[in-house]
């Protein structure tokens, strides 16, 4: 049953570097490069200098529930050494973590910190009563989520060793709204972080990561970090066992290939994207997130996605960070295309849709008759305040066709 989007079990050899992640994702990192190296089955972050160390993915989703094996190599000769998950993270300056901390003599404790414009603060730390032992490995599980109920974030955690039991609940829980839901980023990583007064050479190990997309156990398998849903939620067994059924139906089926000819789509996105030019911005995309073989060969750049002869439905999704402006107009265009005119609110003194921020979804039909010129479409965006930095936090660019479904 796939319920992850972020996987690694580190089986590479890297030096200097993260490499790709078993998911399929490259690491950034965040530290000098020979910090950071991968042996089989194993990333090694080398914390014998001050501050964060971390390399990180776009997970492409705010909130995560993710589960890892850590360790360090020896307990701190001063102070305390940290090391487990980043996440919402939008900029080096700006994220959260959650960590196994070992103070000097070894006592274990959870914690919950964040970095604001750069600056380092605590959450939360809660003692376990554990003892570590250098070179231990203990499964840590880290959940945060945005509250829109309690307009916080709710950070939870557990550890526990591993081949050991499973705690029957959370052992560490806080809230904190430092990044709220318009400016909390996407993307999720491994870190660690000696705090000793005198930085020593403890090394931070971390191995077999899972990243879940939602709240629901991971399946039992032979892997220690995993363990039977039934056991810490009975009442999800059924719906795990559904699960598992549907999965098995589709072992057979490539459904790519199938759809392919029947539902021709494309989709461009891009994340944390400033406009702060007056008039009119092409925006442009950084990523293919779904781009299916057709037999219409759809075509696209960075800012444009080419359509052949058909009628398709062109969607724009996008959330705005909170702007010191009123608002940013957007539009999508192309050739002699320019329809869906949206007036998006981006301060709380241009009243009339009840929030800070916000987000837009809009489409418009586009219909392609010439079979030798494709109709581009691509989205524009107009800031009414060019002194402003508007912050894009997330939006993407799809087309759909829709005229095969009239035959």
């Amino acid at each position: 049953m796939a319920t992850t989007g972020y996987t690694d079990t580190f089986g590479r050899t890297v030096s200097n570097g993260l490499g790709t992640a078993t998911s399929g994702q490259t690491y950034t990192l965040f530290g000098v490069a020979t910090q950071f190296s991968v042996a089989p089955n194993v990333a090694t972050i080398a914390i014998s200098s001050a501050g964060d160390k971390f390399g990180f993915i776009d997970a492409l989703t705010t909130d995560l529930d993710i589960t890892g094996q850590v360790a360090l190599t020896a307990i701190p000769a001063t102070n305390l050494a940290t090391v487990g998950f980043i996440g919402k993270l939008s900029s080096t300056a700006n994220y959260y973590n959650a960590t196994m901390m070992v103070a000097a003599g070894g006592a274990i404790s959870l914690r919950f910190s964040k970095v604001v414009g750069g600056g380092l603060s605590t959450i939360a730390t809660v003692a376990t009563g554990l003892t570590y032992v250098a070179n231990t490995f203990y499964n840590l599980r880290w959940s945060i989520r945005w509250s829109q109920a309690l307009q916080t974030n709710v950070l939870q955690s557990m550890l526990w060793v591993v081949g050991g039991t499973v705690p029957g609940g959370w052992m560490a829980t806080a809230t904190d709204n430092g990044l709220g839901f318009y400016v909390a980023g996407t993307n999720i990583g491994i870190m660690a972080r000696d705090e000793s007064t005198v930085v020593g050479s403890v090394s931070a190990k971390i191995q077999n990561v899972v990243q879940r997309s939602y709240n629901l156990p991971i399946p039992a398998t032979s892997d220690p970090m995993c363990y039977d849903p039934a056991f810490a939620y009975p009442k999800q067994e059924a719906l795990e066992s559904l699960a598992d059924a549907v999965d098995a139906a589709m072992a057979g089926l490539d459904p790519l290939v199938s759809l392919a000819g029947l539902f021709p789509r494309v989709r461009i996105s891009a994340s944390n994207v400033p406009i702060n030019t007056a008039g009119l911005n092409l925006v442009t995309f950084a990523a293919i997130e779904f781009n299916v073989g057709t037999p219409t060969n759809l075509g696209l750049d960075s800012q444009n996605i080419s359509l052949p002869v058909g009628i398709w439905l062109v969607t724009f999704e996008m959330q705005l960070a909170d702007a010191a402006s009123d608002f940013i107009w957007v539009t999508i265009n192309g050739n002699s295309l320019n329809a869906n005119i949206v007036d998006m609110r981006s301060n709380p003194a241009h009243t009339g849709d009840g929030g800070v921020g916000g987000t837009v979804h809009m489409s418009v039909p586009v219909i392609v008759t010439d079979p030798t010129t494709p109709q581009k479409c691509s989205v524009g965006l107009t800031p009414n305040n060019s002194a402003t930095t508007y912050t894009i936090t997330y939006m993407a660019l799809s087309a759909v066709k829709i005229s095969d479904y009239f035959v």
